[in-house]
């Protein structure tokens, strides 16, 4: 009763006179039940002209209902017609009720006829309702009632993604609610007019099928059946969030189905750099890649090139570890094949670790690092053998050897170009000190040289902050006890002449906190602070500001990497550590700086080597080459009195070394170990190799202004302005290389209309070349064009790079450029 009332209530609204005719007398007794206000109710019947009389002449402002117990006569016949013309006919059915309930005309009676289940549903009706705008066609209202049946956004490719989404997880409900709601039929007819999909007996699993079959032979530039707009579609499908997880389930489906295992087999690497549709794709590249580092083919700039091309994959982020393990492994093979490690004295090997022979280390690290981080480390068997193979005998075995030998040769270990680390305080501290300046010190036990490089880039990166690498020459042996103790204020330093290892400044135990801090008071009336790495952490501003206020110097101590690589059970995973550390020194550094610091130092106490691959018998110095007195023993050296050795250990005195006392120190030759019961021996330090006794020093400054930039982007315009095919190939450039202070800028670029409509595909594209070369620095992509783009022919578009808005999901318009769309789209879209 309640919706009779709204549809004959929605009548009045416009009319003063509404004609209700009910020829199988269905809803009289609703006819007489119903209440509406002040509208007359008549039942005619052979009535006619008196009716007609008091409408016009005696009421004429009152509203009517006439309702008939017979069909309408024709116009002819209609004693009433003028009246029925000039107003509404009523039409009380359950067709009708919702096509009023939809607000819509009685031009789409039949939709309501011919989709009724669809409509047998309240909510369902409701839900369409709230999607209908006054323009609809009827196209349209059937893309909004599949919108309904699908849950999805009223655009096709939403709804055709949706039931994509729905047939990954094995379900079949949304298409089966179409089909009952005989919308199958214009759903198939659509999706061959849109995307070229023909097939008599229509599915959605032969659907994608032919959807990801399509799109892959297409990449490899074959003729294939769909057109353009499904190739955009699928990748819309790939790129879209909501519907990863189900193109992955169907990606992996149609692998299978389509053989592309085998297919694979048959393609060059340069023909994959595109296509990203199955996983397998990116297991080849990678694979082939590896083999082509492996064998020689490739060089860095191909691998780098290639990389930046695989950066766009959907599966980039998965491999992630692969790709850079690969980049790191090429950069290592390039630079050994380009270095000479020929020694002519100790300075020259300073000279050179500093300024070159670290990056063997850095890349060897990071090498190693992304390998065991690897989703499919059996990608890098090959290349892992060889990146041992070079690192081990044609660096670090031939470098230490050369290295060793410099170092036999000198009467006092002493650098004319590296400070010794014992002279830390009085060249460093003190200076701050005598200007009434504040001083923070982080300490990371093990912070090799080369770690120490990457981290200046990474605080580089940081706005606002600005700083500095040098090294100092660390202490012989390079153990934490000797390493710490040379950062600490004294007059004297030397290792207690017994069996702990101990090392004494002025005659003072300096081992543990408790005593370093009594050795820092003493030098600066207490006006020292120790801290733990997480102790400073744990710190808020206001809690630094207080706590710091009261120290000329603080010390902070972290101990993450040293920690990891002295365990036997973890001494693998010690890159790991150093990820870590890398970052918590930074969020220390940030925590110390919004406690007001102005001036941090960041050194540590040694270095140390590490080997990936186990040792070999060849490895261990024979305990049966030393004898004498042995006081204490580590992997890299031995202390103790009257030592003697048969090898050719380099041997030294107290006082060669700035130590005092009558101690003496054995140290293996190359990079050879001590054996020592539970200890592991991949991880060492103790020893004189260039990795463990160059020490870093970074000297860090807060900035007042910004000076962190982003790399401009521009376009490299062709001849022509014209669109004519059915995408676009971009050429763009990068103006600067990446550095700190200018950082990569991730862009996102789309061809728009004048209206602001997307009618391409959008990619993503980061920009973060480092190369100075700025022919490396360009970058070329396809954008292929939807069907949005048929509206816009022979008109204006939009190329447009938009950057994100930071700390946001949105874009500004970065660069646009204007193109005229001027093609003919029936060999694309069958309209």
């Amino acid at each position: 009763m309640d919706k009779i009332r709204q549809v004959i209530e929605k009548q009045f609204e416009t009319n003063r006179v509404v004609f209700w005719y009910d020829e199988f007398r269905e809803f009289l007794l609703d006819f007489e039940s119903l209440d509406i206000g002040n509208i007359r109710k008549i039942r005619v019947e052979n009535n006619e002209f008196g009716l007609k009389h008091k409408i016009l002449i005696e009421e004429p402002n009152i509203k009517f209902l006439l309702y008939f117990t017979d069909s309408r006569p024709p116009i002819e016949d209609n004693w009433l017609a003028d009246l029925l013309l000039a107003n509404s006919e009523v039409h009380i059915d359950q067709a009708s009720i919702t096509l009023s309930d939809l607000e819509l005309g009685r031009e789409f009676i039949d939709l309501i006829h011919q989709h009724e289940f669809f409509f047998k549903s309240a909510k369902r009706t409701a839900d369409l309702k709230k999607l209908l705008s006054g323009d609809d066609t009827l196209n349209r209202i059937n893309w909004k009632m599949l919108a309904v049946c699908c849950s999805s956004d009223t655009r096709w490719d939403e709804v055709i993604m949706n039931l994509l989404s729905e047939v990954a997880t094995d379900k079949a409900e949304k298409y089966e609610l179409v089909c009952k709601s005989s919308l199958d039929v214009f759903l198939w007819e659509q999706i061959k007019k849109l995307l070229g999909y023909v097939n008599p007996n229509p599915s959605i699993k032969d659907f994608y099928i032919e959807l990801f079959n399509s799109a892959y032979y297409s990449a490899l530039g074959e003729k294939v059946t769909l057109n353009n707009e499904a190739i955009y579609l699928l990748k819309r499908f790939k790129d879209h969030n909501r519907h990863r997880k189900a193109f992955r389930i169907l990606s992996e489906q149609c692998s299978e189905w389509l053989n592309i295992e085998q297919e694979l087999l048959k393609r060059e690497l340069k023909e994959l750099l595109e296509p990203d549709y199955f996983e397998l794709i990116e297991l080849k590249v990678l694979s082939d890649l590896a083999l082509s580092i492996f064998n020689g083919t490739y060089n860095l700039i191909d691998v780098e090139k290639l990389i930046r091309q695989r950066m766009l994959s959907h599966w980039y982020e998965d491999y992630l570890h692969e790709y850079s393990a690969l980049e790191s492994a090429s950069n290592l093979l390039a630079i050994i094949r380009n270095t000479d490690l020929k020694l002519h004295s100790f300075e020259e090997g300073l000279d050179k670790y500093q300024s070159h022979w670290y990056k063997l280390d850095y890349h060897y690290r990071k090498f190693i690092y992304h390998s065991t981080k690897a989703k499919q480390p059996n990608l890098l068997n090959s290349i892992y053998e060889e990146i041992e193979n070079h690192y081990l005998n044609k660096y670090l075995f031939p470098l230490s050897t050369a290295w060793s030998a410099q170092i036999k040769q000198i009467k006092q270990y002493r650098s004319i170009s590296t400070p010794l680390q014992s002279s830390f305080w009085q060249r460093q501290i003190v200076p701050y000190l005598e200007t009434g300046k504040k001083i923070f010190v982080i300490i990371s036990d093990a912070l090799r040289y080369e770690i120490a490089s990457e981290l200046l880039s990474l605080i580089r990166q940081e706005d606002r902050y600005e700083a500095d690498l040098c090294a100092t020459l660390g202490m012989l042996p390079s153990y934490t006890q000797l390493g710490m103790a040379a950062l600490l204020p004294h007059k004297t330093i030397g290792i207690a002449e017994d069996e702990s290892g101990n090392v004494l400044i002025d005659g003072m135990s300096s081992m543990g906190s408790e005593n370093r801090t009594k050795i820092l008071h003493k030098y600066t009336d207490g006006k020292a602070l120790l801290l733990k790495a997480d102790e400073a952490l744990s710190k808020t501003s206001e809690e630094s500001k207080k706590l710091y206020r009261d120290y000329d110097v603080i010390y902070i101590l972290q101990n993450r990497i040293d920690a990891m690589g002295d365990d036997r059970e973890s001494e693998t995973k010690v890159f790991e550590a150093v990820e870590t550390a890398q970052g918590e020194i930074i969020e220390i550094m940030r925590k110390l700086t919004s406690g007001n610091a102005n001036n941090i130092i960041i050194t540590s106490d040694h270095g140390f080597l590490y080997q990936h691959r186990q040792l070999e018998e060849s490895d261990f110095v024979s305990e049966a080459d030393i004898s004498g007195n042995v006081l204490y023993r580590d992997r890299r050296f031995i202390l103790g009195k009257e030592l003697n050795t048969k090898s050719a250990l380099m041997h030294f005195r107290s006082e060669q070394l700035a130590c005092e006392g009558n101690m003496e120190v054995l140290l293996p030759l190359a990079n050879q170990r001590l054996r020592l019961k539970g200890s592991g021996s991949r991880y060492v330090h103790g020893g004189a190799s260039l990795q463990e006794i160059v020490v870093p020093l970074i000297k860090v400054n807060k900035k007042r202004t910004s000076d962190v930039d982003f790399v401009s982007v521009e376009f490299l315009s062709g001849s022509g302005r014209i669109i004519s095919t059915g995408q676009l190939i971009v050429n763009l450039y990068q103006k600067e290389p990446v550095s700190d202070k200018m950082q990569p800028i991730t862009l996102k670029i789309g061809i728009y209309t004048i209206a602001d409509e997307l009618i391409s595909e959008e990619r993503t594209i980061p920009f973060d070349y480092v190369s100075e070369n700025p022919r490396e620095r360009e970058f070329q992509c396809s954008l292929i064009l939807s069907t949005k783009a048929e509206k816009a022919n022979n008109q204006s578009v939009i190329l447009k790079l938009e950057k994100p808005i930071p700390g946001t999901n949105r874009y500004q318009v970065y660069k646009t450029e204007s193109y005229t769309l001027r093609r003919s789209f029936t060999s694309d879209f069958d309209f």
